[in-house]
């Protein structure tokens, strides 16, 4: 149980490191308005496209608009695969060793 638990912990705080990393940046694209965004995502010379969603973040029902590079979101998504995928093989691991 006390395994599982320190797991799942780390496994948080992998999540949640990259997102401290890039705050400055993502407030400044935040500030763009929608034209401004557009504009820079049909700019040729722009290769790195910014996308922007409305997201509720935890602890809050508060929808909020954020914005982020397409190489950000995609460089977060194999962050957060490895990290599931190393608490899985970690799980998995355990469980075989009568752990867990």
């Amino acid at each position: 149980m006390v395994k599982n638990f320190w797991i799942v912990y780390l496994f948080l705080v992998v999540l949640a490191f990259p997102g401290c990393t890039s705050t400055h940046q993502t407030n400044s694209l935040n500030k763009l308005s929608n034209e401004e965004v557009e504009a820079y995502n049909n700019d040729p010379n722009n290769t790195d496209k910014i996308v922007c969603r409305t997201e509720t973040g935890i602890g809050t029902r508060l929808p909020k608009r954020a914005c982020r590079f397409e190489s950000t979101i995609d460089q977060r998504a194999r962050q957060d695969q490895r990290a599931l995928e190393k608490v899985q093989t970690t799980g998995i691991q355990n469980t075989r060793k009568g752990g867990g």
